[in-house]
């Protein structure tokens, strides 16, 4: 970018945080007080290995959070990412502990009669072990007795193999009712793009630093390493269920529809421990998250934290989340609660309000103000989640994605769109300057706005390119949001770098394929057939998995499978194993290597190979800020 532009922009970001300095009172550390209470030991050297001796977690990564604020940070998160940063093995209170800031979420361990009952495992095997680890050596060594896993998202179960020492005689896996299905929903159907934005969201390819990534909002990054899974065996499916876990006794809330489509919290009042899950964190949450998700109902968040209020408030005394530090108190408890509950019914109510006045999606952004006592409430400030975001996301569980725009109908492509808007502007050299003018003005969106439309008709070229990068990089270094830094600083790598190519690398987590139900695994692979490949195909194919019968139909360029069900007149009729079948068809193995696995063929062995030919291999590196 050019250097008097560069120079404009860093006084504007350097003015625009220093007034967020003036309005907050960043100096209050009651919250760095309660986050460092009851610290028992640190993670050893603060790191942790993968498998093959790669590193999967080091909290030394933010090591630069000791500096005062820079100017290429906003303070409010600064001062969060600095809290987050506070790592190790602590006690919330005698029998119950928590490792954090070992990955992007903690893990809980609470002292049963015979060992720890573990709740949400983290997102990879080697952070969960470590964690079990320090616990073990610091406060002595306990089996695991039984696992909990609060909801539905991977930094909360993609761990469980690292604390699953026994095979031969696993622990009972306690999960929400419907946890399988939405797992299948989130991490196979809609997987490929929601990791691609995901590395968006969570800043997985920036470098950690004062104009890098910070902090992600409800912890400092997600952790790499081998991501794992196990069958649960006992579910939750009623608010006020009772169950007695290794001599502890839990009350559990439901709170699907909230931050996950399947999740619980729960109170033990043994402890007078009272866990939100992802309901309740030190930060406003999303609604839908810009990873991509079923969108949350804000009016049924806001009644599951009242119904916590009322069930378990007056009783409670500590309050733990699956993110972040507790809270300490009944006191301090309730006033929490209260405030986390109202912060989503008035997004809820206001948005509702603004559609009800006619007002669109984008309007009510702009619209909608945060209350008034939010500027001293820290734990519901929007550093995961943002109020701009959530307000939409409140349209569009009601109304869908369409304004009523009748011109929004049908909108063009972003290439097309980008093509007429820079021939009505005068052509490239004249967007170009109308978007160097806007940057001067500190029109950051009005200048994006514009070099967006002149990338994606595939002119401006470096020039564009440069210019899109800093505007997006000045718009991540003033938000408040940990993510949406992340996001506007990766599309600004992504635009001077191009994508990093480690995303065209399939990752998957072979232990959820394998374990998958087989409606939700055969409908995922139905969902990648590729209609020009299968034009004029007409076939059924039987296929046996261990005691399930499947009969998979392709017709009008359509596949279907039927689970519990076989056909006579079947071209074909494979049997193998699930994990094996989920690996072919990945491409990691040929049909000849499935055979030797003890797959067989019956019949039309062409057939075989010719269906699995017949889908796309999803594309983990496809371009966001390019055509």
């Amino acid at each position: 970018m050019e250097q008097k532009l560069t120079e404009a922009l860093s006084e504007a970001t350097a003015r625009a945080n220093a007034k967020v300095a003036e309005r907050l009172p960043i100096g209050d550390q009651a919250d760095f007080e309660a986050a460092r209470r009851g610290f028992l030991a640190p993670l050893p050297e603060g790191r942790i290995e993968t498998r093959n001796g790669s590193t999967a977690w080091n909290i030394h990564n933010w090591d630069f959070l000791d500096a005062p604020c820079p100017p290429t940070v906003n303070p409010s998160l600064w001062r969060l990412a600095q809290l987050n940063a506070i790592s190790g093995l602590f006690e919330v209170c005698d029998g119950v502990y928590q490792a954090r800031a070992c990955d992007y979420a903690n893990v809980t361990l609470i002292r049963g009669e015979t060992g720890w009952i573990i709740v949400d495992p983290l997102t990879v095997a080697e952070t969960s072990a470590a964690a079990l680890k320090l616990a073990n050596d610091t406060l002595g060594e306990r089996p695991v007795a039984a696992i909990l896993v609060t909801h539905s998202h991977p930094d909360h179960y993609g761990g469980l193999q690292g604390v699953i020492a026994d095979s031969a005689n696993p622990p009972p896996i306690y999960v929400p009712d419907e946890f399988l299905e939405y797992v299948a929903s989130e991490g196979v159907m809609g997987g490929t793009p929601m990791r691609r934005r995901a590395t968006y969201q969570f800043g997985n390819f920036l470098p950690t630093g004062p104009e890098g990534a910070v902090d992600g909002g409800i912890g400092k990054a997600l952790a790499r390493g081998t991501q794992t899974f196990a069958r649960p065996t006992e579910l939750i499916r009623e608010t006020g269920e009772e169950r007695v876990i290794d001599g502890v006794r839990f009350r559990f809330l439901m709170a699907s529809g909230t931050e996950a489509p399947a999740e619980f919290a729960f109170y033990m009042p043994d402890y007078k421990v009272l866990c939100m899950a992802e309901v309740c964190n030190q930060t406003f949450h999303n609604l839908i998250p810009p990873r991509g998700a079923e969108v949350r109902d804000g009016r049924l968040w806001a009644r599951t934290i009242d119904r916590a209020i009322e069930m378990f408030a007056d009783e409670a005394e500590y309050l733990i989340n699956v993110h972040n530090w507790p809270v300490f108190g009944g006191e301090a408890l309730r006033g929490y609660l209260h405030e986390q509950r109202d912060m989503y019914k008035y997004t809820h109510d206001q948005a509702i309000r603004l559609a009800n006045l006619g007002h669109t999606p984008n309007e009510i952004s702009h619209l909608v103000k945060e209350p008034d006592w939010l500027s001293t409430r820290f734990h519901a400030r929007g550093y995961y989640g943002s109020l701009s975001f959530n307000v939409r996301a409140v349209y569009q569980r009601y109304f869908g994605f369409f304004d009523g725009v009748p011109t929004q109908l049908e909108p063009l492509p972003p290439e097309d769109l980008g093509t007429h808007m820079v021939e009505a502007m005068g052509g490239p050299d004249a967007v170009l300057d109308k978007a160097r003018a806007a940057i001067a003005a500190d029109q950051l969106q009005w200048a994006a706005t514009l070099l967006n439309h002149l990338i994606f008709a595939g002119q401006g070229g470096d020039a564009a390119k440069t210019l899109l990068a800093g505007v997006h990089r000045h718009q991540g270094f003033r938000h408040e949001s940990g993510i949406m830094r992340n996001i506007y600083l990766t599309g600004a790598q992504e635009l001077e770098r191009g994508v990093d190519p480690r995303l065209k690398a399939r990752r998957r987590n072979t232990d959820l394929g394998a374990m998958m139900e087989p409606v939700d695994w055969f409908d995922a692979l139905a969902a990648q057939l590729n209609p020009d490949r299968a034009r004029g195909e007409d076939f059924a194919l039987n296929i046996r998995m261990g005691g399930t019968e499947v009969l998979v139909s392709v017709a009008r360029q359509t596949e279907f499978a039927r689970v519990g069900a076989q056909s006579a007149t079947a071209a074909a009729t494979l049997t193998i194993a699930q994990g094996v079948l989920d690996a072919l068809v990945a491409g990691d193995l040929s049909l000849d290597d499935a055979v030797e696995k003890g797959a067989s063929v019956e019949g039309d062995r062409a057939l075989v190979t010719r269906w699995i030919a017949l889908h796309d291999q999803p594309d983990g590196g496809f371009d966001i800020m390019t055509p």
